[in-house]
C-alpha cells in the first residue's frame, strides 16, 4: 500500500532517484574495501557484472557506496551513473521511472518524463526506454538499500550487457538477496568497526579537526567500544556529546547509559537512539520527530520543512529574529548533532535538501505515536481512539477517521484515487477545525460542499489544482485568518479574490509546479477601493503576473524572496515592474513561461539595492544594461541569466557586481567576452551552459582570489579548453584549490550551432530549482548530434 504523504512526491514515489552531491563522508576502517570495490567497477569481467555490499543497519552501506560513486576515477570509467535508493514497499512502475529520471538528468541533465508521460506509458515501454537510453554505453548504476528479491528480477532484463565493462551495485541489510543476482564476486559483508577503529571514528565527529583533551581520552575510548564497532551509533553518540560539557564526569553519564547487547537486540538499538533524543534540547525534540512525517528514503526540500515547523508552531522568535531564520538554525543544529543528512547544499554551503536514516526515521514514529505527536492510520486496522495525537498522516481513505477525537493539530492528508470529491467534501469529523496543516486537491477546495472556510486555525494549506485549468479560489479562503503558508501546486493560471489582503498573517504565496514550463501565473484581483489592510508578514511570492503586481507589492512591503512572471509596457517598451521601494526584497526571479527569449528593457527599472540574488530568464536584455545594473547593485551576489537573448561583446569594468560571488549564463549568445583588470572581486563559482556562441573565458578571471570552480557543460571545446588553461596557470603560481568541471562539450563550433531553441530549452533543468519536461528526444538522437560523456577533474 502506498502511502500518502505531505511533500512534493515526484514520479517513483516507492523509490528516490537522484545524484549524490559528494557531501564529505568519513571513511573509517574500510579503506581496504573502497579500494576493492573500485577495483571490481573498472577491471575486468568486460561483461555486465552485479556488486553488492550487504551488512546491517547503520554499519556503513551507504556511505561507502557514496564514497566510490563520487570517486574522481569511478566517474570518469563510466559514461552513464545513475543511483537509485529503493524503499521497503516498492512499485515496479516507480523504480522504473525513478532510474529512467536519473540516468537523463545525471548524464544529460534531462528529466523525458513528465506526469502525463507516466499515466499514459505502460511498464513494458518504460522499461524499453530505460534499456535504450544504457544501450551501448558503459554504465553504472547503483540501487541502495534493497530489501525485496523481486526488485532485481522486475529489473534485470532492462540492462544490457554489451561486454563494455558495465557494472550494477546493490545494498541491501540481506545476504540472500543480493547472492540473487549472478555475480562473478561473492557479496561484500561489511564487518563491525575495531575497537581502534572506532575511537578513530568517534574522535573524528566528536572534535572534528582537534585533538580530543587528554583527561577525556581514557572515558572517550569506553564509550567508542560500547557503540559495538557500528558506525552509525557512534556518529548518533558523538553527536550527543558534541553538545554536552567536555567533562570526565559528563562523559562518563553518557556511557553509563550504552548497552553492551544492542547487536543482540535491535530493540536496543532504540534505546541508543532515544539516548540522542533525550539529549536534545526541548525546542528540537517535536522539529526532529517530525520527520516522521515524510516518506522513507525522501528528500526534504528545506523550504517546505522550515514552512511546516513555523506552521506547526515548533519555532519561538529570539531576539528579533524572523522565525524561518530561527528554524534554519534549528535544522543546522540537528545536522551538527549527527541526526540529520544533507543531500544537497546551495553555493553559500546553505542546505536545500535533507534526509534522515531509515532507523532514526522508525525511531521518530515510533516515539511520536508514544507521545501522541504522530499518529499514522492504515485502513486495515480497525478504527480506534487516540488520546489528542497533536499530527495525524492519513494514509488511506479519511473514512477511517470516523471515530477519531482529536483535539490539537492535525497533519492533513493527500488527495489519491481511493478517496471521492465526495469524501473530502463531506469531511465533518470533530476534529476537523482543529486543522493546521492540509495538504489536499482544488476539487475539495472548490466544491459546493466543501468546509474549507471551517479551518479556522489552518495555518499551512497546499492545494494541487492539477489537472484543472483556469483556477479561480473561492472568496471564502480570506475566512482563514491565521494562514501563514499558500501553496498552489498548478500547471495553469490562478486567481485569487481581492479578499486575498485580508490574511494579514500570511507569509508564503507560492505558486509552484513540477515542470517550469508548464507552470502558470497567479493574477490577484484587484479590489474596488482602497484597503485598509496590508500584509506586513508576507516574506515569499512567487508566480505573480506582472501587471498584478504593483498594485499587490505596495501592501507587502517586508517582502524577501519575490518571483514575477510576465512583463508590464511603459512607454512603449517591455519592461519590469519598480521594485525599489521593496527595501527587505533579497531575492527576485524575472520569468516568462514558454520557450525561446523575448526583448526587453532593463534601463529605468527600478531595483532595491539590499538586493542578493537575481534571476533572469527566457528574456533578451542589452549587455551594457547589465553592466549598468551591476554598479546598481552593489549587495548582488547570486546572478543567473537563463535563455537569454543578450548577445554580442559584454564588457565587464571594474565596479560592476562587487559583491558577486555566484554567476550562471545558460544558453546565452555571448560572442565576446571582455572584462577589466579585476573583474568581479568576489566571484566564488561560474557556470557556464550552453553558450555555444562564446570562444574562450577571459583569463582575467582566473586571477579573481576567491574562485573556487569553473563549471562549464554543452559549450565549445576552446571554452573548456581555456578553463584548463586558468587552472594551470594557478597550479603553476601554487594555488591547488581551483577545480574544473566539465560535461556534455562539444568538438566543434559548427556542431554547437546545429541545435535549435527545442533542444536548447531544457539546459534550464541544469539549474536545481527548474526541471523541464518539453524535449521528447531519444538517446540515440543525443548521440548523433555529437555527445559526449562527462567529465570530471
Amino acid at each position: 500500500m502506498a502511502a500518502k504523504q505531505v511533500g512534493d512526491r515526484s514520479i517513483g514515489d516507492s523509490s528516490r532517484a537522484y545524484t549524490p552531491t559528494g557531501e564529505e563522508e568519513t571513511i573509517v576502517g574500510f579503506e581496504e574495501e573502497v579500494l576493492i570495490i573500485k577495483e571490481q567497477l573498472t577491471g575486468v569481467p568486460k561483461q555486465l557484472d552485479v556488486i553488492s555490499i550487504v551488512g546491517m543497519a547503520g554499519i556503513g552501506k551507504t556511505t561507502l557506496a557514496i564514497t566510490v560513486y563520487n570517486d574522481p576515477l569511478v566517474a570518469y570509467h563510466f559514461h552513464v551513473r545513475a543511483w537509485i535508493t529503493i524503499s521497503q514497499e516498492y512499485v515496479k512502475r516507480d523504480l522504473l521511472c525513478g532510474l529512467l529520471s536519473s540516468v537523463m538528468r545525471h548524464t544529460y541533465g534531462v528529466d523525458p518524463m513528465s506526469d502525463e508521460d507516466v499515466n499514459q506509458t505502460r511498464d513494458e515501454e518504460l522499461a524499453q526506454r530505460l534499456y535504450k537510453s544504457l544501450k551501448g554505453r558503459r554504465y553504472f548504476i547503483l540501487m541502495d538499500d534493497i530489501w525485496d528479491s523481486r526488485v532485481w528480477s522486475d529489473l534485470k532484463t532492462c540492462f544490457p550487457n554489451d561486454n563494455n565493462g558495465s557494472r550494477i551495485m546493490f545494498t541491501s541489510r540481506n545476504e540472500d538477496v543480493a547472492s540473487l543476482a549472478k555475480s562473478s564476486k561473492p557479496p561484500l559483508s561489511l564487518r563491525f568497526l575495531t575497537s581502534d577503529e572506532s575511537w578513530v571514528l568517534f574522535q573524528q565527529k566528536v572534535f572534528r579537526r582537534e585533538t580530543c583533551p587528554p583527561q577525556l581520552t581514557e572515558i572517550g575510548k569506553h564509550i567508542a567500544k560500547k557503540c559495538q564497532g557500528i558506525p552509525l551509533v557512534i556518529v548518533v553518540v558523538a553527536g550527543i556529546l558534541t553538545n554536552e560539557e567536555q567533562s570526565p564526569d559528563q562523559w562518563e553519564k553518557v556511557g553509563k547509559t550504552l548497552n553492551s547487547q544492542m547487536i543482540a537486540d535491535p530493540q536496543i538499538w532504540l534505546k541508543t537512539l532515544a539516548l540522542s533524543y533525550n539529549h536534545l534540547p526541548h525546542h528540537l525534540k517535536p522539529c526532529f520527530l517530525y520527520f516522521g512525517v515524510f516518506p522513507e528514503d525522501y528528500q526534504v526540500p528545506v523550504w517546505k520543512l522550515i514552512w511546516l515547523w513555523v506552521a506547526e508552531g515548533f519555532i519561538r522568535g529570539t531576539g528579533g529574529k524572523i522565525l524561518e531564520d530561527v528554524a534554519e538554525e534549528y535544522l543546522m543544529e540537528l545536522i551538527g548533532r549527527s541526526l540529520v543528512l544533507v543531500f544537497r547544499r546551495r553555493y553559500d554551503g546553505g542546505v536545500k535538501a535533507c534526509a534522515i536514516h531509515d532507523l532514526l526515521r522508525d525511531f521518530c514514529i515510533k516515539q511520536a505515536e508514544k507521545e501522541c505527536f504522530l499518529q499514522r492510520i492504515f485502513c486495515e486496522l480497525p478504527t480506534s481512539y487516540f488520546d489528542q495525537p497533536e499530527n495525524l498522516v492519513i494514509e488511506d481513505s479519511p473514512s477511517t477517521l470516523n471515530t477519531c477525537t482529536l483535539n490539537t493539530s492535525i497533519f492533513g492528508f493527500a488527495t489519491h484515487s481511493g478517496c471521492t470529491k465526495s469524501e473530502l467534501a463531506d469531511l465533518d469529523y470533530p476534529w476537523y477545525e482543529f486543522v493546521r496543516v492540509l495538504r489536499t486537491s482544488y476539487g475539495m477546495i472548490s466544491s459546493s460542499r466543501s468546509k474549507i472556510e471551517k479551518l479556522v486555525h489552518l495555518r499551512f494549506l497546499e492545494i494541487d489544482t492539477r489537472p484543472f485549468s483556469d483556477i479561480s479560489l473561492p472568496t471564502t479562503i480570506s475566512n482563514l485568518k491565521n494562514l501563514e503558508t499558500l501553496i498552489i501546486d498548478t500547471w495553469s493560471s490562478v486567481a485569487l479574490p481581492h479578499c486575498i489582503r485580508e490574511m494579514v498573517k500570511l507569509r508564503h504565496l507560492h505558486l509552484t509546479g513540477k515542470w517550469e514550463t508548464m507552470r502558470g501565473k497567479l493574477r490577484i484581483e484587484k479590489p474596488g477601493a482602497i484597503y485598509p489592510f496590508s500584509l506586513d508578514n508576507l516574506q515569499t511570492l512567487s508566480g505573480i503576473d506582472a501587471w498584478s503586481c504593483s498594485d499587490f507589492l505596495a501592501g507587502t512591503l517586508n517582502i524577501r524572496k519575490l518571483e514575477i512572471q510576465g512583463y508590464i509596457v511603459k512607454n512603449g517598451f517591455r519592461t519590469f515592474p519598480d521594485t525599489d521601494f521593496l527595501n527587505h526584497l533579497l531575492k527576485l526571479k524575472l520569468w516568462r513561461e514558454g520557450f525561446g527569449s523575448l526583448s526587453i528593457r532593463l534601463g529605468g527599472v527600478g531595483f532595491p539595492t539590499n538586493l542578493k540574488k537575481l534571476t533572469l530568464m527566457r528574456y533578451a536584455v542589452k549587455l551594457n544594461e547589465m553592466s549598468t545594473l551591476g554598479k546598481s547593485l552593489p549587495n548582488l551576489e547570486v546572478l543567473k541569466i537563463l535563455q537569454s537573448g543578450c548577445g554580442g561583446c559584454w564588457k565587464i569594468s571594474d565596479g560592476d557586481f562587487p559583491q558577486l560571488k555566484f554567476l550562471k549564463l545558460v544558453t546565452i549568445p555571448i560572442e565576446d567576452w571582455q572584462v577589466s583588470s579585476n573583474p568581479f572581486p568576489m566571484l566564488q563559482r561560474l557556470v557556464l551552459v550552453g553558450c555555444r556562441e562564446l570562444q574562450s573565458i577571459p583569463s582575467e578571471i582566473g586571477e579573481v582570489p576567491t574562485l573556487q570552480m569553473i563549471e562549464v557543460r554543452y559549450c565549445n571545446t576552446s571554452v573548456v579548453n581555456s578553463a584548463h588553461k586558468i587552472k594551470e596557470e594557478q597550479v603553476s603560481m601554487g594555488n591547488n584549490w581551483l577545480q574544473i568541471v566539465e560535461s556534455g562539450n562539444r568538438a566543434s563550433p559548427e556542431q554547437l550551432g546545429g541545435w535549435d531553441d527545442g533542444v536548447t530549452g531544457w539546459m534550464e533543468s541544469l539549474d536545481d530549482e527548474y526541471a523541464w519536461s518539453g524535449w521528447r528526444g531519444s538517446l540515440d538522437q543525443l548521440l548523433r548530434m555529437g555527445w559526449t560523456r562527462p567529465k570530471t577533474f
